[in-house]
């Protein structure tokens, strides 16, 4: 005897966990759901939040448009 699969799900239905029942956990929760230890997405700018062109060189951890801004405060001199 076959079981339509519109029944089956029904069933199996109340046995499922309520996050997967009612679909509540979007993308986004369950991607950050893990801490970020190492990798690009634990380091960022310490000026501005970014996490794109970082520069993590002598312990500046600064992405480079900001770097830019602060090169001669930090002591940084253009060579020519």
């Amino acid at each position: 005897m076959l079981i339509p699969i519109c029944s089956f799900k029904k069933q199996l239905l109340p046995l499922l966990p309520c996050c997967i029942r009612e679909n509540k956990m979007g993308h986004q929760q369950l991607y950050w759901r893990r801490p970020r230890k190492f990798g690009q997405g634990s380091r960022s700018c310490r000026v501005c939040s970014n996490r794109h062109g970082l520069i993590r060189k002598y312990g500046l951890s600064m992405c480079r448009q900001c770097f830019h801004q602060y090169a001669k405060d930090v002591g940084f001199v253009k060579l020519d």
